[in-house]
């Protein structure tokens, strides 16, 4: 049922379908008539499902082992704050819930499973195979401790897990997708539709006249709050890092020298390339028969053709002497002189006859074109040590008392004054604010802080210090009209133009339906070409706009439509024709439609069933003791 659920996924209305099942599945419990929590109940318990009890440890346990799991594929530490925003404890406590209440349903209709069973389940669970085959015992206990589960805890939950897959089977085993509505689905994602297209610019609005003194002020006061100053804070910075303190200068060209003849076959080459086609051959008589030939003068394609070897051919394409796998073949192919055949050749496959056919050199910077790049690679690199002493300096005589000032004088040093930036970097003049050394992490802890306060120092990329000071606050405030007047008069000229631009793609639109223009007439008048689609579907085509593809599915075959491509930007269009490829229920496509539509169907009557049994059983969740066990648990 999960390979289901991802092959509905393909397109968007299957990523809709199960999105849904999900979605109510994550909210099913607390539509249920989730009341009041354990008021003055048991911390151990996080969650109660007719007569089944979900304890705090095992809530606990399941969340941590999902963690884990998400924290491996996302090959990085996860943070209990990011998983609490990614949902993660919620998606688990539902999923505790929807197996408790299969469980209690699955204890009053009396189902059980015998040991056997369960241990011919997990004597056959591929999981656990040896490479050889079998069942490997060092593995599964290897699994167990990866999940933090012992072999009794596992077999409990084997056993939970078959009685709830038999209560599921029954329940949706019989469940196909009907003809009709794989048919109707089928139409929905394979109609496909050709278009004429118009990209009309902001210039086919025509010319918009500046506004008047009226206008602007008309438009100022109805959207004063669009015009106000942000808050701008005055900063005194001090940068100390390994490419601040480097002094290029300084390093000899001996010393560039050296390390460009230690990385320039690594760092300032590229190799040779050349494109290579393969045969192989049944035996070397006949190889060397082939060679013979195309030396004589035969082109290698109709001598491959003539000897009916076209299944043989292989185009291993432009590649460098190590992208090729089979040695021999590489070294015969690079060690001819040009372009040509080698020599047959014992390859991993047979017996081989390449052929070169274009050869590209490889070339070598020289050192003079590397050389300032390499003085500043090695200066930061010495400067490093610098760097750590002068952290510890400026940092004591912080700690004397002395201002971000008199401790960068105490060491050399000048600190930047920033006389104005708001939180997004920029001037006073609404350009950014050049230099900020690791801007994102200094506004983000300069807007946070306040005049007179000591700022922790902040740590840069590669190794740097960063020190600050809040010199002043600007608060944010409302624009006069005189202040704000010229962005006033841009943001009313690019919406008057975004009117004008509507009003002339729905006169165009007009004029084609009405038969008194064409597409391409409407184009010509106005200088543009017309593209044409002939591929488009729901879910679009290459090269055109995904809202495009949507409008053009609104409008009838003949029609024309219109639909916003950017700010100042339309696309006109003309649904030319429609086609749908009729349904083969045997072919792989429609078997493949067939059986996603199915496992939506059957993903929705699981939800169904779930919401029914859990209204049935009565639920109550303990939000206290499930914040406890998802955030005191070390990560």
């Amino acid at each position: 049922m999960l390979g289901g659920i991802r092959a509905a996924q393909s397109t968007w209305i299957g990523k809709a379908l199960t999105t849904l099942v999900f979605g109510v599945i994550l909210i099913a419990f607390v539509i249920w008539g989730i009341g009041d929590p354990f008021r003055g109940g048991s911390a151990n318990a996080v969650a109660q499902v007719g007569d089944v009890t979900i304890t705090t440890a095992a809530y606990r346990q399941a969340y941590q082992a999902d963690l884990r799991q998400f924290q491996q594929r996302a090959r990085r530490a996860v943070t209990n704050e990011e998983a609490h925003r990614l949902g993660l404890d919620v998606r688990v406590l539902s999923r505790m819930m929807s197996n408790a209440a299969l469980d209690d349903r699955a204890q009053s209709m009396g189902l059980a499973i015998s040991d056997r069973q369960i241990a011919k389940g997990i004597l056959a669970d591929p999981n656990f195979a040896a490479p050889g085959g079998g069942f490997d015992k060092a593995r599964f206990d290897e699994l167990l401790r990866e999940n933090g589960l012992s072999e009794t805890g596992f077999i409990r939950e084997q056993r939970g897990d078959y009685l709830r897959r038999e209560l599921v089977e029954a329940l949706i085993g019989g469940i196909e997708a009907p003809t009709a509505a794989v048919d109707a689905l089928h139409r929905y994602e394979d109609e496909t539709r050709s278009l004429d297209l118009v990209g009309l610019p902001a210039a086919a609005a025509g010319p918009v006249p500046p506004p008047d003194e009226a206008a602007l002020r008309a438009y100022y006061d109805a959207h004063r709050q669009a015009f106000a100053a942000p808050q701008y804070r005055k900063l005194v910075v001090l940068a100390v890092t390994p490419a601040t303190q480097a002094k290029p200068g300084d390093v000899s060209d001996a010393d560039a020298q050296a390390v460009y003849d230690r990385d320039k076959a690594a760092r300032f080459s590229t190799p040779e390339t050349r494109h290579v086609n393969q045969v192989v051959f049944p035996t070397e008589e006949a190889a060397a028969a082939f060679v013979r030939r195309v030396r004589a003068g035969e082109p290698f394609a109709d001598a491959v053709k003539a000897d009916g070897l076209g299944d043989k051919l292989v185009d291993l394409g432009t590649v460098t002497r190590d992208a090729i796998f089979d040695r021999a073949v590489a070294d015969a192919a690079f060690g001819l002189p040009g372009v040509g055949v080698t020599d047959p050749v014992h390859g991993t496959f047979g017996t081989v006859v390449a052929e070169v056919d274009a050869v590209a050199p490889g070339t070598v910077k020289p050192f003079a074109e590397v050389a300032p790049a390499l003085k500043d690679e090695i200066a930061t690199q010495r400067a490093k040590s610098s760097v750590a002493s002068l952290h510890d300096r400026i940092e004591d005589a912080r700690s004397s008392g002395k201002t971000l000032a008199d401790a960068a004088a105490a060491v050399g040093l000048q600190v930047r004054t920033v006389d104005a930036v708001d939180a997004a970097g920029q001037g006073r003049d609404g350009k950014p604010v050049e230099g900020l050394v690791d801007a994102r992490d200094l506004l983000k802890a300069a807007f946070a802080s306040d005049v007179g306060v000591d700022n922790d120092t902040l740590s840069t990329p590669g190794g740097g210090y960063e020190w600050f000071e809040v010199a002043g606050v600007d608060q944010a405030r409302p624009l006069s009209f005189d202040e704000a007047k010229a962005k006033v008069a841009a943001v009313w000229t690019e919406e008057e133009t975004s009117r004008r631009l509507d009003a002339k793609a729905a006169e165009l639109v007009r004029d084609i339906d009405a038969g008194t223009t064409t597409v391409e007439a409407a184009a010509a008048s106005l200088g543009l070409q017309v593209q044409h689609v002939g591929d488009a579907k729901r879910a679009g085509a290459t090269g055109l706009p995904q809202i495009v593809a949507a409008k053009a599915f609104d409008v009838a075959v003949g029609r024309a439509g219109s639909a916003p491509t950017g700010p100042n930007a339309r696309t006109l269009f003309k649904v030319l024709d429609s086609v749908t490829p009729p349904l083969d229920p045997d072919s792989d496509a429609g078997k493949q439609l067939a059986q996603r539509y199915g496992t939506a169907l059957q993903d929705a009557t699981i939800n169904d069933y779930l919401g029914t049994l859990g209204a049935k059983l009565g639920t109550k969740v303990n939000q206290a003791a499930v914040q406890q066990a998802t955030s005191g648990a070390n990560y």
